[in-house]
């Protein structure tokens, strides 16, 4: 089976991004030959059986030229595709839904947001299947929607370092954003601080332009902890190198709401961390001392607390445990075998 994939970006570098470079290897394992659309494209090292091809967005092209590029290789590759898979751009399958209907191409969707709008609802008129991983997720409801493993790299994301951290050091990793929450988890280290509980909070990540007012805001209100080196923001590290990371600090703290299910958390869980979360994705899945109540710092507070005090033995049963959850649940190899199936079953 050939398939076809559109995406955002192919750019192995990208720190948000960058991880889908390794979701498009996986699947080239799967599939004969696979071809990936990207509306930019920066570094890739992919396997022969893959082609990748540019709209242009690296070149700073307009829209018009992204749409007759588009069409372009829609048309020129018909015949070297059997199933398309887009990913999260709705607006591909909106733009381009017609012609794979009448070229007889079977069309799925990854979409894994709690809001979806009225294009997400239009783009149900063309695809097969809409995959997704929350349970709270939009499309979630639908009569063709799929639950789907998260896609982590196992192989990839595993712990490196087995040396003791003196420090309580605790993680906050990705874009940085309101819809992150971040503001929350500084006031709970705020709070902590007030209670004379030693600890650092390393924040790696970058704000999208529209959201830098609130990264600066976020600097601005955490001077005093900033100074006293109990909070550090760091630049964003590219996909492949956050293994190291995470394994350098004891907690991951997530704040994303219920409905996206944030991958950092399943990442993070591969290395080994030791996670304290507020998405019910995982509320099944997780004991109730790494669930805080969201929104509330007070809880947040206290869960940071309880977690770091378990003891070395609990500590590591713990870490064991989130480790083979990810492996035996969300490993990238189930993923991809899992959307091979479902293509081939439309």
């Amino acid at each position: 089976m050939k398939l076809l994939i559109l995406t955002q970006k192919v750019d192995k570098n990208d720190a948000i991004l960058g991880f889908f470079h390794n979701w498009v290897k996986a699947l080239s394992f799967k599939f004969e030959n696979v071809i990936v659309i990207a509306l930019g494209v920066g570094d890739y090292d992919l396997p022969g059986n893959v082609k990748v091809f540019s709209l242009g967005k690296e070149k700073k092209e307009c829209r018009f030229q992204y749409i007759i590029r588009l069409y372009k290789h829609i048309w020129q590759q018909r015949k070297n595709y059997d199933a398309v898979f887009v990913h999260m751009n709705v607006e591909y399958v909106l733009t381009v839904g017609w012609l794979w209907k009448l070229l007889g191409k079977k069309i799925t969707l990854w979409y894994n947001h709690k809001h979806g709008g009225i294009k997400l609802y239009l783009s149900k008129f063309f695809v097969s299947k809409v995959f997704h991983t929350s349970p709270f997720a939009c499309p979630a409801r639908f009569k063709k929607s799929i639950t789907m493993p998260v896609g982590i790299d196992t192989d990839l994301f595993k712990r490196d370092s087995e040396d003791k951290i003196i420090k309580p050091t605790l993680l906050s990793i990705g874009r940085i954003s309101p819809v992150k929450n971040i503001d929350i988890l500084i006031e709970a280290m705020e709070v902590l601080d007030k209670q004379k509980f030693d600890f650092l909070l390393n924040i790696y990540g970058d704000a999208p332009i529209r959201d830098r007012e609130y990264l600066d805001k976020l600097k601005t209100s955490t001077n005093k902890l900033i100074a006293d080196q109990k909070i550090i923001f760091h630049p964003p590290v590219v996909n492949f190198k956050t293994p190291a990371v995470y394994s350098q600090h004891d907690l991951f703290i997530n704040l994303t709401a219920s409905g996206s299910f944030d991958k950092t958390i399943l990442e993070a869980m591969s290395c080994q961390n030791l996670v304290l979360i507020c998405n019910q994705s995982l509320g099944d899945d997780l004991p109730e001392q790494f669930l805080f109540e969201e929104n509330n710092i007070q809880d947040l507070v206290e869960k940071i607390k309880q977690i770091l005090s378990l003891s070395d033995i609990e500590q590591k049963k713990y870490k064991e445990q989130f480790r083979q959850y990810v492996i035996n649940n969300h490993s990238l190899n189930l993923l991809s075998d899992k959307i091979k199936i479902n293509l081939e079953n439309l």
